[in-house]
């Protein structure tokens, strides 16, 4: 069911139709619920240079809630989002446990990284090839980053023109280990090291997880790569 800027989950809100003064204590004031929502989005983004735009529907001002007896918790239903048009959960953990839901719109600009010049296909990324830029986050929705060391050494997968938002899946990250390469196999046990020689089955860049398969042994294995040819499996 729902009303205006809230929603009701069957069979957990208490309604009441009988009429109401202001001064009546037996009832949730509506703007405590609003209060709730807001401190909850501004808290999701409280580590940013720059606060969040927060915009909240209105509350029927039809729906009674039972006064709860506990503090509101406020939670982000599932598959909801913290930017954009979204919906915020509030429950009472009360004697009288209720949950309402209330539609809330949040603008959050952020300095993300772009493309500082048109850059082909194949381009492996260097500092000279970014540059930031104030973007509303809530229209990003294939995603962004803002950290240079996420994308310098990294491959683009297709041409960008200039000022494009770079987004994780638009690079790769160049295999240092390529399907079928002699790697080495590091085991680190007790402080020791034992080094055997493998082949890898997969591609696989710096950092990235890869299976190999120990030449004398036979037996697969899987472990980090951390440098070419070398796999480090730990404990």
């Amino acid at each position: 069911m729902a009303t205006g800027g809230w929603m009701l989950k069957t069979g957990v809100v208490w309604l009441g139709l009988a009429a109401l003064t202001p001064a009546d204590e037996t009832i949730q004031p509506l703007e405590t619920i609003q209060q709730q929502v807001y401190a909850f989005l501004a808290a999701q983004h409280r580590n940013r240079a720059e606060p969040p735009q927060i915009q909240l529907g209105a509350l029927d001002p039809r729906l009674r809630l039972a006064k709860c007896g506990a503090a509101l918790e406020a939670f982000l239903p599932g598959g909801a989002k913290t930017v954009g048009n979204t919906s915020i959960g509030v429950r009472c953990p009360g004697p009288q446990p209720w949950t309402v839901y209330q539609r809330a719109n949040v603008r959050v600009f952020d300095q993300v990284l772009v493309a500082g010049r048109f850059l082909d296909r194949g381009t492996i990324l260097t500092a000279a090839d970014l540059r930031r830029e104030r973007r509303d986050l809530s229209q990003l929705s294939g995603g962004y980053e803002t950290a240079d060391e996420s994308l310098i050494g990294k491959q683009l997968r297709r041409a960008l023109t200039a000022g494009a938002v770079i987004s994780p899946q638009m690079v790769k990250i160049i295999p240092a280990i390529r399907q079928g390469a002699v790697v080495t196999i590091i085991i680190r046990r007790g402080g020791m090291e034992i080094s055997s020689s493998g082949i890898a089955l997969s591609d696989a860049g710096i950092g990235e997880r890869v299976r190999v398969r120990n030449e004398a042994s036979k037996r697969v294995v899987e472990g980090t790569v951390t440098g070419n040819q070398r796999v480090e499996v730990g404990p």
